[in-house]
């Protein structure tokens, strides 16, 4: 009967869609899957735009975090950027693909979780790719959420994808408490000097690559942790209180120099840290020399770092000026800039040792040992910040 109305519309001459109308009255089972095709078809293209524009939204958003976190940071510690893709997976899966990072992730539809979930997946493969192997997972874990707060604390991220990611990765962590716990505070201290991506994870990163591809070693992992906590010991430095500033291990040999007394610098100028400097490159022979200082003697140490980069001992000098933490006045003393500035030496060779200026010799044979006495700060208020040094020793 149906098929027979049809013809005899058609050859009323009615238009194609009147015929279609038809024949879809005639039969409403029909007419309820073909709206089933045309609905899920627009759908799918649907789905797929809004997929396609989430991922594209947080992908910029995290590379461009990441791209102005490193602006004040050595740019290798972080390697490739990320590329975000859609799957149906209960977590999130990352494959390293031709330089770049490829996150497949659970479709979500809040921004915040997105950003803050993409960001965890990608930065374990993208932190230190080569040397993670040979360091401790936990300081790598630790690490990895340090760095992520600090990303997520960009003012061009999403705003609340730092509080998601509080809620789902760093909370659950203190809560918990343990060994991780006591990590995160070590480490966020460390990195409230600026020191997690410019000191700790720079040698870390030179080291592995030494190492690569061979097997772990147990040395390596014993020596990466001693350095970790001698760093996190002179981070953690009470008012008036002396450390070493001197790190001497079998892998790892760092000392730091800090330009940061006002009134040494008016009496003296940058003699004695020049001398001092000497004495490490050439007598001590530390691999890796660190100025370090803060607000006013920032230029003081770009002008010591330009006067030592001339001698013929170094290797290489690389400067990172940038601004501390928002909570670093809060806790430590009122700053709002610092700078390190990273001095290698050239390597011995079969020659023999390295020789110092003719001028300097008498120099290093007549300075001290020293150590730094720490600002005394000013009057802080209670930190508001959710990671804070809660388990961290001392």
């Amino acid at each position: 009967m149906a098929e027979l109305l049809i013809l005899i519309l058609s050859l009323t001459g009615l238009p194609l869609v009147a015929i279609i109308g038809a024949y879809l009255l005639m039969n409403p089972e029909k007419a309820e899957r073909i709206a089933g095709w045309i609905t899920r078809g627009i759908a799918r293209l649907w789905n797929r735009a809004d997929t396609t524009a989430t991922a594209l939204t947080v992908q910029g958003q995290v590379n461009e975090g990441r791209a102005r976190f490193l602006q004040n940071a050595p740019p290798e510690i972080v390697e490739g950027k990320l590329k975000l893709r859609w799957k149906d997976v209960d977590e999130a899966e990352t494959l390293v693909r031709e330089g770049e990072v490829v996150v497949f992730m659970r479709p979500s539809s809040h921004k915040e979780t997105n950003v803050a979930r993409a960001l965890m997946a990608y930065l374990p493969r993208a932190v230190l790719p080569r040397a993670r192997r040979y360091l401790d997972p936990l300081t790598m874990r630790a690490s990895d959420l340090v760095l992520a707060k600090s990303i997520l604390t960009d003012p061009e991220i999403t705003t609340g994808a730092i509080d998601e990611f509080y809620d789902e990765h760093v909370d659950p962590i203190r809560a918990q408490g343990g060994e991780l716990r006591n990590r995160l505070a070590e480490l966020d201290r460390i990195d409230l000097h600026g020191w997690l991506s410019r000191v700790l994870l720079s040698e870390y990163r030179l080291l592995g690559n030494e190492l690569y591809p061979g097997e772990p070693v147990d040395a390596f992992l014993q020596d990466a942790e001693s350095f970790r906590t001698w760093l996190f010991d002179v981070a953690n430095q009470p008012p008036y209180g002396k450390c070493s500033l001197d790190y001497r291990g079998p892998y790892l040999n760092v000392s730091f120099i800090f330009v940061a007394i006002a009134g040494k610098l008016a009496a003296e100028g940058l003699g004695p840290y020049r001398k001092r400097a000497k004495r490490l490159l050439y007598r001590d022979r530390v691999d890796a020399l660190y100025l370090l200082g803060r607000d006013r003697s920032i230029e003081a140490v770009k002008a010591l770092a330009n006067d030592l980069e001339r001698d013929g001992v170094v290797a290489s000098v690389a400067a990172y000026d940038y601004p501390l933490r928002a909570d670093f006045a809060a806790r430590i003393v009122k700053r709002d800039r610092a700078i390190a500035v990273c001095i290698r030496r050239k390597r011995a060779d079969a020659e023999g040792p390295l020789v110092p200026p003719a001028e300097d010799e008498a120099d290093l044979e007549a300075l001290p040992q020293e150590s730094f006495t720490f600002e005394v700060p000013e009057p802080k208020s209670p930190s508001r910040h959710r990671i804070n040094e809660a388990g961290a020793r001392g």
